[in-house]
């Protein structure tokens, strides 16, 4: 009989280590090492730390520097603008100066033909329109 309940406490410990049993062990092993890993890491302090005279100064120096990139590109533009439209009113007025040359060259030849005096049969009309 007595190996009856030998037969009967191995079939106890057998069960007892089932795989679920062995499984669950191990994933709360597992959690209890990395909880207490994750515990022992110290939090960091939110608390924004002055920032020492030079690096300040170094950061202004920085914005400022690219404030004044920002405004010499700006610059930049509106004289690109500023020689197109220049261009183009030059070119306005150069057209306007040939075009003035041709008008002033009729009125000049105009003036050099002979002038016409009115003949007397003008004069009759224009006295019985009256």
């Amino acid at each position: 009989m007595k190996q009856g309940n030998n037969v009967r406490s191995n079939e106890g410990a057998r069960k007892g280590r089932s795989p679920v049993v062995i499984a669950l062990s191990l994933l709360a092993f597992i959690f209890l090492v990395v909880f207490g890993v994750y515990e022992t890491i110290p939090a960091k302090e939110h608390k924004a730390a002055a920032p020492d005279p030079t690096t300040q100064a170094i950061h202004d120096m920085q914005t400022s520097l690219q404030q004044a990139l920002d405004q010499l590109k700006a610059i930049q533009q509106t004289v690109l603008s500023d020689r197109a439209e220049i261009k183009r009113l030059s070119d306005d007025v150069t057209a306007l100066t040939g075009k003035l040359e041709v008008v002033q060259q009729s009125f000049a030849s105009t003036q050099q033909a002979p002038a016409v005096q009115p003949t007397e049969p003008l004069r009759q009309k224009r006295a019985t329109a009256r």
